[in-house]
């Protein structure tokens, strides 16, 4: 067999091999052998290679019902650490975790006028990067999510926010000299959503907030789209020439249903600009009518998109997060029953699990994946 085809086959064992360790853990080398259908030899080298690059760890012996105890082994959650950002308009919150989504910790940071953003995450993650422990490999790597359009780790487009460098991989990269993964945040978030065990291959995830993201799982796959315009949910038209949109459109579907549309319409009908979502929830409460009109047009307009979506994916489940479904009991299942037709049965809307560390979640996925070499991370979070 030519040198390259056994260094492949190799490889792709030893990627099997982490895998099945990484998401079944304990596992022994029977187990492994059994599971993968490799010859003990094989198992046993790969093995020992992946105890030597201290990524695997041997825990001690399982239970047999005869003869010798086999050695279980277990991934090494301590061999680096992984960096999260969820780039937000007005805050930046950044997660630190180990490879599996355990032992994290979530700081936030309000966006400052006095620096260019992307010089204000630099200081953010030198600080960050500053405060963690020694480990085997260091940072494995850094995610960041971006709202607004990205293909390929390039930012094209940002409605809400200004960046010097639509190359903010490379810029990264060239500070820290770790892998840097830039992507839209709603992506991130329904990769997140999906690790944790979620279990449907088919799911769209709607991110409501400062505007409307979507992410979309096909097959199990990320759906992106040509140019990584697709789920760019928000700027699709609801009133053709209605209210003025960042993206140049009018009548954008984010301009009626985002937070921030909503906080408008209800400090509009105090005779008011602006209202924070505490000032709204504490008023929808006590009932205030200007609140109540203005989740009224939320419930309407997001039952109008869930029915979109029906139809335009027809998927396993619609995962929705936003601060009003979230904090409003039965808010969800007011929506739901707002859709009025014959696919409704088949419309199946759950909350987020994770609400505002899916798309931190989503890039600590990405990022363990790309570093350990395989396609599957269940994580432990």
């Amino acid at each position: 067999m030519p040198t390259g085809n056994q260094e492949y086959i190799r490889d792709m064992n030893r990627s099997l091999v982490l895998e099945a360790i990484v998401n079944h853990a304990p596992l022994s080398r029977a187990d492994l052998s059994k599971k993968l259908h490799l010859t003990k030899a094989t198992i046993s080298n790969i093995v020992q290679e992946l105890i030597d690059r201290e990524l695997v760890l041997e825990l001690g012996s399982g239970d047999a019902p005869m003869g010798r105890k086999p050695i279980l082994l277990t991934f090494n959650h301590n061999c680096g650490h992984v960096i999260s950002v969820d780039f937000g308009v007005r805050r930046i919150s950044i997660m630190t975790s180990d490879p599996l989504g355990c032992s994290c910790e979530v700081h936030e940071y309000p966006s400052r006028t006095d620096q260019s953003p992307e010089d204000h995450l630099i200081s953010l993650l030198q600080e960050t990067i500053h405060s963690l422990p020694e480990t085997p490999y260091g940072i494995l790597g850094i995610s960041i999510g971006i709202y607004g359009v990205v293909c390929d780790n390039t930012v094209l487009f940002t409605p809400y926010y200004d960046l010097k460098y639509s190359n903010l991989r490379n810029l990264l990269e060239e500070t820290f000299h770790v892998p840097v993964i830039v992507e839209n945040e709603a992506n991130l978030s329904v990769i997140g959503e999906s690790s944790i065990g979620q279990g449907h291959r088919n799911m769209i995830f709607l991110n409501i907030h400062e505007g409307v993201g979507m992410g979309i799982l096909v097959n199990g796959q990320l759906y992106k789209g040509q140019n990584g315009y697709a789920g760019e949910f928000g700027h699709t038209i609801l009133f053709p020439d209605g209210r003025p949109c960042p993206c140049g459109n009018q009548g954008c579907l984010e301009q009626y249903i985002s937070e921030s549309a909503i906080l408008k319409e209800y400090a509009k009908g105090h005779g008011r600009t602006s209202a924070s979502l505490d000032e709204f929830l504490y008023a929808y409460s006590q009932e205030d009518p200007a609140a109540q009109r203005a989740l009224h047009d939320f419930v309407h307009y997001t039952a109008i998109s869930l029915n979109t979506v029906l139809h335009t994916f027809n998927p396993d489940i619609i995962v929705v997060n936003s601060s009003f479904t979230n904090d409003i009991p039965g808010l969800l299942d007011q929506i739901t029953a707002s859709v009025q037709n014959r696919l409704r049965w088949y419309l199946h809307v759950v909350p987020s699990q994770l609400q505002d560390v899916s798309a931190l979640l989503g890039g600590v996925c990405l990022c363990t994946t790309n570093f350990l070499g395989i396609r599957d991370l269940h994580l432990h979070y």
